[in-house]
């Protein structure tokens, strides 16, 4: 039987990527570091997916198995399997790279002359490219020239919402009923996988920068916001004319940069950012403002949602007040339960704000853009009481 390794078994691993590999006829062998999942999946030999939308259905995931990634197991399944995908998270990629080198070399070693293709299924532009250029850094330079040879990394981009709702058991998983899960066709090696739910395509960077500036960048400028304002979830916050009327704009200025940058009718980015919106306002998905609003200096770096939507907007020559006005609402996030939170807080308080965007962000501290985000920034600071 084919097998298939998911490094991360959190909740988009087990809710989406397992869940699909495992209805393509894959035993998929889950590696983490919770080690209560582990220990569930490898007693019940299943979970469930509760998925959830206007309707509920359940899903059982039942062809599986789990390992701790810290142990000498996670090199092993690598070292042989079919199809390797991660779902980490992209911090948490330099961590497992040396693994999947170490099975690599080990493939070398017993003479494997196939193809094994490895996806990073993550947040990110182009994590399937950051994740191999980790791993050729753990290889010496005939390895190297053997992974380009027999093994694919191609980029992804995926969607899905995994609300927090808290399971019975620890490997059950609610998740949003809608998923997408796109995949460059060009980085394959070998036959392409027939994997059910992965959209195998030309040119990947439409469908990733749709839904990373249409849905990730509003949707983390919408928690920072609601947080703000004291509100628990996202669909609490977009109540909120202010929010609302900020996240919408920030939405219709991407959707005039992708309309340009890659061919999207102004009609087909109505119709996706009018579903993305309903998704955020689904009264079955709750969203917390703490979970979207999570690691604000990732967020904020120049290659990630939102300012590298802004960037590209200003190379059209598209005006962006909205995301002037959302990237300091995400300035101001302060959460003393988020380390990246207080760091950028201490980096503010230390350089100042234009500074400290340049630090962030890229943005030159003298550049126009500094100059309106810093202004949009003193008027909220303007509106936060000052403490007793």
């Amino acid at each position: 039987m084919k097998k298939a390794v998911c490094i991360g078994a959190g909740q988009f691993g087990r809710g989406v990527i397992g869940m699909l590999l495992e209805q393509s006829g894959y035993h998929v062998v889950f590696a983490d570091v919770n080690e209560a999942v582990i220990d569930d999946i490898n007693t019940r030999g299943e979970y469930t997916v509760r998925r959830i939308d206007r309707h509920d259905s359940t899903v059982t995931v039942q062809n599986i198995s789990a390992v701790s990634s810290l142990s000498p197991a996670l090199v092993d399944a690598c070292a042989s399997c079919d199809i390797l995908c991660t779902c980490t998270g992209l911090t948490a990629l330099p961590k497992v790279a040396p693994a999947i080198a170490e099975s690599i070399v080990r493939r070398k070693q017993a003479g494997f002359t196939g193809w094994l293709n490895i996806l990073a299924c993550e947040n990110a532009l182009g994590g399937s490219t950051i994740l191999k250029k980790l791993v050729l850094s753990h290889l010496q330079q005939e390895d190297a020239e053997y992974l380009e040879e027999h093994f694919g990394f191609p980029d992804c981009a995926i969607d899905g919402i995994i609300p927090p709702v808290r399971n019975a058991l620890p490997a059950d998983v609610t998740a949003e009923e809608y998923y997408e899960w796109d995949a460059l066709k060009s980085g394959f090696r070998g036959p392409l996988p027939n994997i059910h739910g992965l959209n195998v395509v030309e040119d990947l960077s439409p469908y990733l920068e749709r839904k990373l500036f249409t849905l990730n960048g509003p949707n983390a400028v919408t928690g920072a916001f609601g947080w703000r304002k004291g509100y628990r979830t996202v669909q609490e916050s977009l109540d909120d004319p202010e929010i609302y009327a900020t996240v919408w704009e920030m939405m219709e200025e991407a959707g005039a940069m992708l309309s340009r940058r890659h061919g999207f009718t102004p009609e087909e980015m109505l119709d996706y950012r009018t579903f993305i919106m309903n998704r955020f306002r689904n009264e079955h998905i709750i969203d917390s403002c703490e979970r979207v609003s999570r690691e604000p200096l990732r967020k904020l770096a120049s290659h990630d949602r939102i300012i590298a939507a802004m960037n590209y907007a200003h190379g059209f020559g598209i005006e962006t007040p909205a995301y002037y006005k959302g990237i300091a609402e995400v300035l101001h996030y302060s959460n003393p339960n988020d380390a990246q939170s207080l760091e950028m807080q201490q980096l503010i308080g230390t350089l100042g704000v234009r500074k400290a965007l340049e630090s962030i962000s890229d943005i030159p501290a003298e550049s126009r853009e500094a100059s309106l985000i810093e202004a949009e920034y003193n008027k909220i600071a303007g509106q936060i009481p000052n403490p007793v």
